[in-house]
């Protein structure tokens, strides 16, 4: 009842949605077939969607207008071509429910396309999709995965917040109580909590406390780093889930950058060092949790243990199990609230009286468990200060901000605190103090980067106003490279993270065989020379970095091995030499995020086919006959630019199949993969023969291949290429190279040729002998033609029948003369006009026949 019921409600959405998108299953199939050639095509042509898709990052939509499908990024968008669609229709599973087109159509767990039948929860429903009208996308958001079908061919791509890299900075995994010095694993250490036995009257960021309500103090937030830095995580829905699926009763909340966040200084390596990406993560114990939930739900099932989460970005789990949630084993019955420490007040994190703090707007804290919430005002003694040199609180907001003037100079706070069983603290007066911010850091926007086999595979960066901001001060007091610092995060950028520090520093040579090369402009025509450093006016030019990879460098002739696609953030630091002051030497100038996209080239964009294909079909050709040597060439490939210097070479074949009589898919090769596509592959010769003596033929001759490429010797720079191999025989397409003979009045048939791959050869009793060929190799040989049987057994020798065919005469036969073939018989004669046919019948060594038939008349 329940499939039928999806069934309705889907059908009538489609209907509604997009005319015209079902049809029966015979018309479909009817479809597919006549359709066939075009599916082998659009195929590779989506595959090669799929590997440009995947490295620029998740799906984030896909339309389809004008014959053009559209598959947009975080990095940008890939299109393909497709003019036999008309419009795309959408099937998505979110949070339960089933959407076609935007259109509600019940509730579901899962959902697929498979076979040009749609299924939900994995039963085939009553209607099939139409996939000469339509692209078909279907989306599952719990499993991160974005379904494209076109013709019956599938791909899958992850969608965009399925791509995206969490990782916990220095391994900061545990929400526990939020107190100053306290280890995560210390025996008594938890979210402290308590149920309110009263209504409390608090005017903090928190608000009033109700009577039963369920009341937590501060707790300790985890630090995350999240690839792409272009997701925006905060815009997210959040959440951690147990390896048994159980979500974490909580409210989990980024906060982006340096700005916010309760991570008490023993626990954040400072604000000053968080990155362009970087977040902090707090949670929200559920109002609604009763008492002895508080206790047991992050608990194992014995108590004995915690209960390990990961976290899910958008439903889609983006960590391992690493996260817990520590809470204490029962209420807390505080009689009094803690007093007011000055050092324990939070602001973005940082506690303490003297904050290293970027100018902006940062949340207030506080480094104590007990405590619920913190409330904090500027002092009456402090007021005209505060609006003087830019510095403000919200007390509701719970925020503090900070003017640039405000650096360097003393305020007064007043701090009053609530703890979790309702005691309010005696208001405090403390002092804080500003840092002076020497540098800044900037955000650039993301270079992009296509990984090539050319040998030159130099990066260049755009630095924005990195260097034409600078004051002439500045610029002037770089003095040299040696003040320009580039690291990277890890070492699975293009250039290994200690060998990026030294191009850094090393001779800048415009020949780009020293260092780091800087330029003016995108073409980097311009560059900017060793000298040049010592100019204020040079360096505010640079625009552009050029770092080298290549075989010429002195350092860096090629990719780090350990280099990964997708996001890569690294960091720029200028420094000061010498300044005004003798005290300036190695002052940071301003540090730089510069993200940079690692993208992979498409299959198409690298290598080209060769003159041996038929659509999506490499034709290739038995070349030896060897008892258990078959081999054939798989050299299907060339260079799509020549200064590659022939990396096609370096291709290599990692499936080729065939499917036999059982409908099995078997290994055609008789050796194991890879096959590198400049040997001969060879073939498994008694799976290739059988059943060959009866019929005359090989026993398959279609094979389906996949061509793998690692860029640079990199191995998570591979690409791939689907493609189905037709196989022909050795003598396969032997044919007469005119299409009609004249047979003479002395019933000879004269100037006849065999012609086969550019060679042909006389058929007479002298020449009718020999026949050349090409090896793969380039080198020529000869096979050997002789009447049936073969007498020898040589792999070149092909063996022939001569046939003739003829109504004027009684048992015709043929036979080879001087002057070519003699049609005869043993009564009869042939009158002008008439005719017959003369038919050569070849026979390889394998046992597989060509037939040549031409008609002939007198």
């Amino acid at each position: 009842m329940r499939k039928k019921y999806l069934s309705a409600l889907l059908f009538g959405a489609l209907l509604f949605a997009s005319a015209g998108t079902f049809t029966s299953c015979k018309d479909y199939d009817d479809d597919i077939n006549n359709l066939q050639e075009q599916i082998n095509t659009i195929a590779s042509s989506l595959n090669d969607l799929k590997t440009k898709v995947e490295s620029m990052g998740g799906v984030k939509d896909v339309t389809f207008a004008d014959g053009v499908l559209t598959v947009t990024t975080d990095a940008g968008s890939a299109t393909y071509t497709i003019p036999d669609k008309v419009g795309i229709t959408k099937v998505e599973l979110k949070d339960g429910v089933l959407y076609v087109d935007d259109v509600e159509a019940g509730k579901a767990q899962t959902v697929e396309v498979k076979d040009g039948i749609l299924y939900i929860d994995g039963e085939a429903q009553e209607l099939n999709v139409n996939f000469d009208s339509n692209v078909v996308a279907v989306i599952d958001k719990a499993a991160g995965i974005y379904t494209l079908t076109v013709n019956n061919e599938t791909i899958e791509l992850p969608i965009a917040y399925a791509t995206v890299s969490v990782k916990p900075v220095d391994d900061d995994t545990y929400f526990t109580e939020n107190t100053l010095g306290i280890s995560n694993t210390a025996a008594g250490v938890g979210i402290h909590w308590a149920r309110a036995t009263k209504d409390v009257t608090w005017d903090g960021p928190k608000g009033n406390i109700t009577k039963d309500m369920l009341v937590v103090g501060q707790i300790k937030g985890a630090g995350v780093s999240v690839r792409p830095v272009t997701f925006d995580l905060t815009t997210a829905e959040l959440g951690l889930i147990s390896s048994t699926g159980v979500v974490a009763p909580v409210t989990v909340k980024a906060w982006a950058g340096q700005d916010n966040g309760p991570i008490n200084s023993s626990s954040r390596v400072g604000v000053n060092n968080l990155q362009h990406g970087d977040y902090a993560l707090t949670v929200e114990l559920n109002k609604d949790l009763t008492d002895r939930q508080v206790v047991e739900s992050f608990a194992t099932a014995d108590g004995n243990a915690n209960v390990m989460y990961a976290l899910t970005v958008n439903g889609v789990k983006a960590t391992d199990y690493v996260y817990v949630i520590d809470t204490q084993l029962k209420a807390d019955a505080q009689l009094a609230a803690p007093e007011v420490e000055d050092y324990k007040l939070c602001f973005g994190g940082v506690s303490g009286t003297y904050y290293d703090l970027p100018v902006g707007t940062h949340k207030i804290s506080y480094a104590d468990g007990r405590v619920y919430d913190v409330k904090v005002e500027i002092d009456p003694s402090s007021e005209s200060d505060a609006k003087v040199y830019g510095l403000s609180v919200d007390t509701q907001a719970g925020t503090i901000t900070i003017g640039e003037k405000a650096q360097e100079r003393n305020f007064k706070l007043k701090v009053t605190l609530i703890d979790v069983n309702g005691n309010i603290s005696k208001t405090e007066v403390v002092g804080v103090r500003f840092a002076e911010r020497t540098s800044q850091t900037v955000e650039l926007e993301a270079s992009q980067y296509t990984v090539t086999p050319a040998q030159v595979k130099d990066i260049v960066i755009d630095l924005g106003d990195t260097f034409t901001s600078l004051t002439d001060e500045e610029a002037i007091t770089i003095q040299g490279v040696w003040n320009i610092d580039w690291t990277t995060e890890d070492n699975k950028f293009l250039i290994d993270k200690n060998l990026l520090k030294t191009l850094g520093h090393a001779n800048p040579v415009l020949d780009l065989t020293g260092g780091i090369v800087y330029y003016e402009d995108e073409a980097c025509t311009k560059p900017i020379s060793e000298d040049d450093f010592k100019k204020g006016e040079a360096v505010k030019k640079i625009r552009y970095a050029k770092i080298p990879v290549n075989p010429a460098n002195m350092y860096s002739t090629a990719y780090n091995s350990n280099a990964t696609t997708g996001e890569h953030l690294l960091k720029l630091t200028l420094r000061r030499n010498t300044g005004v002051g003798a005290g300036d030497t190695n002052v940071t100038i301003k540090t730089v995020n510069v993200p940079v996209h690692v993208t992979m080239p498409t299959w198409d964009e690298v290598f080209k086919t060769t003159t041996q294909w038929s659509s999506n079909t490499y034709i290739t050709r038995i070349a030896n006959e060897n008892l258990n040597d078959v081999k054939i060439s798989m050299d299907a490939f060339g260079d799509v630019n020549n200064e590659w210097l022939g990396e096609h070479n370096n291709i290599k074949i990692t499936k080729l199949v065939y499917t036999d009589k059982e409908g099995r898919e078997q290994q055609a090769g008789a050796l194991n993969y890879p096959y590198v596509v400049s040997t001969p592959v060879q073939l498994k010769y008694t799976a290739l023969t059988n059943g060959t003596v009866e019929s005359g033929k090989l026993a398959f001759t279609t094979m389906n291949a996949v061509a793998e490429y690692v860029v640079g010797g990199v191995s998570d720079f591979t690409i791939q290429k689907e493609f189905t191999v037709q196989l022909k025989s050795i003598f396969e397409d032997a044919a007469f190279t005119a299409t009609s003979a004249k047979i003479g009045n002395d019933n000879i048939i004269k100037d006849l040729k065999i012609g086969l791959n550019g060679y042909d050869v006389k058929v007479n009793a002298n020449d009718f002998t020999n026949l050349g060929f090409t090896n793969p190799d380039g080198t020529v040989g000869q096979f050997v033609l002789v009447p049936s049987p073969i007498a020898t057994g040589r792999t070149n020798e092909i063996s022939y029948q001569l046939v003739a065919e003829c109504s004027s005469l009684t048992n015709p036969q043929a036979t080879l003369n001087a002057n070519g073939v003699l049609i005869s018989g043993t009564a009869g004669t042939i009158e002008a006009g008439k005719g017959g046919t003369f038919t050569i019948v070849f026979t390889d060594v394998m046992g597989v026949q060509t037939t040549a038939k031409i008609n002939f008349t007198k």
